[in-house]
């Protein structure tokens, strides 16, 4: 029996979860009507950290950086988020918003911006993409998703790029969806995409080459009683896709391993869930919507390392205030930033838990505060390259990945929010994007570039290591926001959330933004430019 049939057996014979029990047996989501033409551990053995970290009050400093690690390069790129690496380490795509913007890296001292592409409307529609915070690369082309939440006038789906020369991008195709992309995997012509339609919130599967929607999966296909749990805590927030199985980022009902070698048909494997779905059951709609803010749960942003046998999970936090008074958590309110957690995923039908990355210090824990939550991140084929906010940038050593070992880190939370880090090849270059500057908000977002961890000896090519496709020291800040909720002027910030219940906008959303209801559209994608299989 081979890997991939012995992973379908564990999930015909149920999905095992970490820290809870799933009623019933793994279905799997199927096409229903999709659009026109146009890709646990044994119960008991381990626990996920579901508590947070306890954070400093606003009154005492937050923690100093521990090493000399200053940036080696910079350049300003207004708009940038999310930023995704060519296999050769030298270019950058960033995502910035209305487009991309291509990076030269050759010269990891001096960044140049090669080429900036926005205003993309694709042919057949009027519009035009916005709240494009996430692309990705593989194999010579360029997938850019968006809008990253609601927006009533933006194009809503994925545009893809020849990028092959990447000074001169050119427009492949697009496919439009009925629903906000919010962040996407891209590998072998298969686009998956986060389906959030308020309902089923699906992993969405299209095949770019072969002009549809191919196959879906739902949190509800491996454990249904998140049917009764409001949808907004239950968003599938990121996807990330390695040898045929996807780790999906459900935000409270945890992280999720689903099969696709047959994208078809995605077969759930395993469950990591801190949160039983029972839980929610009673709440008030105030204690809900504090629930999408605070620990635990609240997966954000998982990614393997290059094996596949190591899994890193992300989890963003705050505390949140909304309807209670005073502005710190108490003893009964576990608020504060997350940080990342480790698995060993070498049987992915048994996920196990190894150690967690604790989140830096903060001043002020609430949600419109200091910011110190993990954001995005690399697992390399040794060390992980995290981003956290005004927290800064990291790189632990991941040789002994139940005790990883914090190996370089930078902060400057006056003036840099870092949105992700990613790493050009071993011994080359971290690239880290900072989304805004705090003591400026007409700054422009900055992409910096800091030496990686030295190398005793050569190593392979970057392809075949640390990239799978795609999918004077700082001075400790201890400057507070006010207010209870942020104020919504954070350049770049993750637009407002939905709020559990009644569908109204909040202004300090998590990474989801309101989704409205589309009356009569289901979730299905179609192509806008190209021919489908003809032109292929």
């Amino acid at each position: 029996m081979n890997r991939r049939q012995f992973l379908r057996a564990g999930a015909l014979a149920g999905v095992v979860t970490v820290g809870t029990t799933v009623v019933g047996s793994a279905g799997a989501g199927r096409v229903a009507g999709a659009g026109a033409p146009h890709r646990a551990t044994a119960s008991g053995t381990t626990m996920p950290n579901g508590t947070g970290t306890p954070t400093p009050t606003p009154t005492e400093a937050v923690a100093t950086p521990t090493s000399d690690w200053e940036p080696s390069g910079s350049v300003a790129v207004p708009g940038a988020t999310e930023t995704v690496l060519a296999p050769d380490g030298e270019t950058a795509f960033v995502a910035v918003g209305d487009g991309f913007a291509v990076l030269d890296l050759s010269d990891p001292t001096e960044p140049t911006v090669l080429t900036r592409e926005t205003g993309i409307s694709p042919p057949g529609t009027d519009r035009e993409l916005v709240q494009a915070f996430d692309v990705k690369h593989d194999d010579g082309e360029l997938l850019l998703a968006g809008p990253a939440s609601y927006h009533p006038d933006s194009f809503r789906g994925v545009v893809r790029y020849d990028v092959t020369d990447p000074g001169a991008p050119e427009l492949v195709d697009a496919v439009e969806t009925t629903y906000p992309v919010h962040n996407c995997c891209f590998a072998d012509g298969l686009a998956y995409l986060t389906g959030n339609d308020d309902d089923r919130n699906p992993l969405v599967v299209v095949d770019l080459a072969g002009g549809g929607e191919v196959g879906r999966w739902s949190v509800l296909d491996g454990d249904d009683r998140w049917a009764d749990v409001d949808q907004a805590v239950r968003r599938l927030h990121d996807v990330w896709v390695q040898d045929d199985l996807a780790y999906l980022a459900y935000w409270d009902a945890g992280t999720w391993i689903v099969d696709v070698s047959d994208p078809a048909d995605p077969t759930a494997v395993a469950g990591i869930t801190p949160i039983d779905p029972g839980t929610f059951e009673g709440k008030s709609y105030l204690e809900r919507y504090r629930e999408t803010k605070e620990p635990p749960g609240n997966v954000h942003y998982v990614a393997t390392d290059p094996a596949g046998e190591l899994l890193a999970v992300g989890k963003e936090t705050w505390n949140s205030n909304a309807g209670l008074e005073g502005t710190t958590p108490g003893p009964d309110d576990p608020g504060g930033p997350s940080g990342i957690d480790l698995y060993d995923v070498s049987d992915p039908t048994e996920p196990t838990e190894l150690a967690t990355i604790e989140p830096p210090a903060t001043a002020d824990p609430n949600v419109g505060g200091v910011w110190t939550t993990a954001h995005n991140f690399e697992v390399g084929e040794r060390y992980l390259y995290s981003s956290w906010y005004e927290g800064g940038v990291k790189v632990h050593d991941l040789g002994d990945p139940t005790n990883p070992r914090e190996v370089r880190y930078f902060r400057r939370s006056s003036t840099t929010s870092f949105w992700t880090a990613q790493l050009t090849s071993p011994g080359g270059s971290v690239v880290a994007s900072s989304r805004y500057n705090p003591a400026d908000l007409d700054a422009p977002a900055v992409v910096y570039t800091f030496p990686d961890v030295p190398r005793e000896t050569p190593t392979a090519t970057p392809a075949d290591t640390e990239r799978p496709p795609t999918s004077a020291p700082a001075t400790a800040d201890t400057e507070t926001q006010s207010g209870n909720e942020p104020t919504g002027t954070r350049p770049g910030d993750e637009p407002a959330g939905t709020l559990p219940g009644d569908g109204t906008t909040g202004g300090d959303g998590p990474g989801f933004g309101p989704l409205a209801a589309l009356a009569g559209l289901g979730v299905g994608a179609w192509r806008l430019l190209g021919g489908g299989d003809d032109e292929q």
